[in-house]
């Protein structure tokens, strides 16, 4: 796959989607959308991948769009989140495995709803998520105004953003946005290390609570209790349940490869 803006890694059932424009601090430019396009495509595709981690390349996850970019095939930024990032986001959410987020240093403006469009985070001391829009006389976008409420409630989610106010590594611990925070020269390894361990659990429990959960999110209880029930009727007849029971009573790990 011929990817300009984006580095594809893929080893051990882990898939690696790092954003490639360190000069420029990952900055969002089209191609980059049309890579991510690509890139999340072919990972959200591919069986043998359990885990994908989103990171970026250099000193930063992401300072939002470049606003440096001229020439661009956008008629209009509606254009450009409907049939540039839209599909992206789409595959990041609608992915049936889980997505870690690792950020070092900003998450910022469109960066900043592609952080939070990620199942998990993991997060360098030194990061932070930024809606930086209002300094720009713009609404926050990619859904990050539908995110950052969820996680923070209305009344701050309203200050940080009209402010363009930056939410440092601890506060996004204190808030839920980060899963974990850790020391910078540990992101890497922390991250991949997150990445095994899950890669080693079964693939149909990581797939369908995410879907579960994320349904949960506009559904009533009873709707998720009856999806449970269903879904859990065929897992309990499945190999990978077999295999786990097998091996508690073996006093081993299941082997679900």
């Amino acid at each position: 796959m011929n990817l300009e803006t984006i580095n594809l890694i893929k080893k051990d059932k882990i898939a690696i989607i790092k954003l490639d424009r360190p000069k420029l601090l990952n900055a969002v430019n089209e191609q980059l959308v049309w890579d991510f396009q690509k890139a999340t495509e072919d990972v959200k595709n591919d069986n043998d991948i359990k885990v994908v981690i989103l990171t970026g390349s250099g000193r930063g996850f992401s300072a939002g769009a470049d606003l440096s970019e001229r020439g661009a095939s956008w008629t209009g930024s509606k254009d450009a989140l409907i049939r540039g990032y839209k599909p992206f986001f789409k595959n990041i959410i609608d992915m049936p495995k889980p997505v870690i987020g690792s950020i070092a240093g900003p998450a910022a403006g469109i960066g900043a709803a592609i952080a939070m469009s990620c199942d998990l985070r993991i997060m360098s001391d030194d990061s932070y998520i930024l809606s930086v829009f209002s300094n720009i006389a713009l609404v926050p976008d990619g859904g990050l105004s539908w995110y950052l409420p969820k996680y923070m409630g209305f009344s701050k989610a309203y200050e940080y953003a009209i402010e363009a106010k930056k939410i440092p590594a601890d506060e996004c611990l204190k808030f839920g946005i980060a899963n974990k925070v850790v020391p910078l020269d540990e992101l890497e390894s922390k991250t991949l290390e997150w990445a095994q361990t899950l890669a080693k659990r079964s693939s149909q429990s990581l797939n369908h609570t995410k879907k579960l959960m994320k349904e949960s999110l506009h559904v009533s209880y009873w709707d998720t209790f009856h999806n449970e029930a269903e879904i859990q009727n065929k897992l309990t007849v499945s190999p990978q349940n077999k295999e786990a029971v097998k091996a508690f009573f073996e006093k081993r790990e299941p082997n679900f490869d």
